[in-house]
């Protein structure tokens, strides 16, 4: 019996890969969380609303990312012990990369 291709992991593999862009793009916008905050409680506005739903996608996201995992060993894909490092490009176990 032969070992699987990457390409019967592509499937898998997208869905990690799309996982991890989402983290990023969540990341990536703080700098407009950050003003939209600031203009917020500049004009006195109760920003509790934004905070809580920025929290909350921040958190599926990342619950989302960490329990992913690798088509080729089934552990989780970008955790290797206890923390989560979103800037993985392949496996943390067996270095399987998400990119082909």
């Amino acid at each position: 019996m032969t070992a699987p291709t990457e390409d019967a992991f592509s499937d898998a593999l997208r869905k990690i890969r799309t996982s991890r862009n989402r983290l990023m793009v969540c990341f990536l916008t703080f700098p407009i969380y950050v003003y939209a905050v600031g203009r917020l409680v500049g004009q006195g506005q109760d920003i509790t609303w934004l905070m809580l739903a920025y929290m909350a996608l921040y958190a599926g996201f990342g619950i989302n990312m960490s329990v992913r995992r690798c088509p080729r060993c089934h552990e989780q894909f970008y955790v290797k012990k206890y923390f989560l490092n979103p800037f993985r490009r392949d496996c943390a176990h067996c270095g399987l990369p998400y990119k082909q």
